[in-house]
């Protein structure tokens, strides 16, 4: 299986069971990170557990940091455990590498490498210089899966697209066209939670956005928003989304509207006015434009909960990272209108398959199948 697990545990493939807590802790700041990297860090000594910590959310203290201040005295001759290679330069936060020689932390293990160009390397020699143990665990790749996100925006530019769609048994996003319609039951809604809840930001089409007037929240069991919300994004081309949109009203967090430099700049300062943020990229440049201009707000993971108009799009472009299925037990129709607008995938007479299955999971009467593009089997970035 490859990229991180939505529905299983990542964690039981890790063998080294410090640096399977520290991937643990890591994903505790999944959804908040962004555009920093999840990273865990677990100090020991003697054997004993002294001291976690994990990098909460952009801006804060980073993993090492946070288990030195607990740790305190003990840190000295102890081993860290941390998933990612410790910093070695000054950002928002002062480099962890300095913090742990400070310390006197005798070893270090690194569940994987920093790629960052500016980084690399450079955190593990810094601690071997100043005589600190460094190790690196034998099998990188749950740590490198745990970040796809954050290693895909800086090898592209763009943050990684999970495009998420409900259908019906026989493919239908709808029960007629240009009418809000719920697909799927709890279970689906529960998926649904899942993929927004794990998202640093989720968006919509200018026209769902229109059309259903989404919340695009997290909401616990109970129905109600829970503390911690992803980003609401709308992405568009030249539409401007009304002002009275729910989600500028609700509290629930920022609102962006990424749209073009086409768009109609009386209607950009209403929806400014209303309370959104307005980001604009060159019309020219399209859709792989649009998601740059997102991870330029800081984003390095996006759940876009798609129309056909989007999905078409998206997947024409070859910008679908992940593409979640939620089906639901039942037929719309022939009235219902296409999940795809585009031309079929086809060799010959033959439906090509550009997406393989890698997961699937049932959420009471739904059920969920994720897909990811072959072209990452091929070792071509999507």
């Amino acid at each position: 299986m490859q990229g991180v697990s939505l529905f299983a545990d990542d964690a039981q493939s890790i063998a080294d069971p410090f640096l399977r807590r520290a991937y643990e802790l890591a994903e505790r700041g999944r959804g908040s990170t962004s555009p920093n990297p999840l990273v865990g860090c677990v100090i020991v000594r003697d054997g004993v557990v002294v001291a976690e910590g994990f990098h909460e959310r952009a801006g804060g203290d980073h993993a090492e940091a946070a288990a030195l201040k607990a740790a305190g005295p003990a840190a000295a001759g102890a081993t860290a455990y941390v998933t990612l290679e410790p910093c070695n330069h000054f950002g928002k936060t002062p480099p962890c590498v300095q913090a742990l020689v400070r310390a006197g932390v005798r070893e270090v293990v690194i569940g994987m490498r920093d790629p960052n160009p500016d980084v690399s390397g450079g955190g593990a020699e810094a601690l071997a210089d100043a005589g600190v143990v460094v190790r690196f665990a034998d099998d990188p790749s749950p740590f490198e899966r745990q970040n796809e996100a954050w290693l895909h925006r800086l090898r592209t530019g763009r943050p990684f697209v999970t495009a998420k769609a409900a259908l019906s048994l026989d493919g239908k996003p709808a029960l007629t066209v240009g009418r809000r319609a719920r697909i799927t039951g709890t279970g689906g809604s529960r998926a649904t939670m899942l993929l927004r809840r794990r998202s640093s930001a989720v968006a919509v089409g200018a026209n769902t956005a229109s059309v259903d007037d989404p919340q695009l929240t997290v909401r616990d069991e109970s129905g109600s928003a829970v503390e911690r919300q992803p980003a609401r994004i709308v992405l568009s081309r030249t539409s401007v989304p009304r002002p009275t949109l729910g989600m500028l009203r609700d509290g629930h967090g920022p609102v962006y509207l990424v749209v073009s430099d086409r768009a109609d700049e009386r209607c950009i300062q209403e929806f400014r006015r209303a309370g959104g943020t307005v980001t604009q990229y060159p019309y020219a440049e399209g859709l792989p434009a649009a998601l740059v201009a997102v991870a330029s707000l800081g984003f390095d993971d996006l759940l876009v909960e798609v129309g056909p108009s989007l999905l078409t799009a998206l997947h024409r472009e070859r910008l679908i990272d992940r593409l979640a299925v939620v089906t639901a037990g039942g037929f719309a129709g022939n009235a219902a209108p296409p999940a795809y607008l585009g031309p079929a995938d086809a060799a010959a007479s033959d439906l090509d398959h550009p997406y393989r299955a890698e997961e699937c999971a049932v959420f009471e009467d739904d059920v969920v199948v994720t897909w990811v593009p072959r072209a990452r089997d091929l070792g071509r970035s999507s």
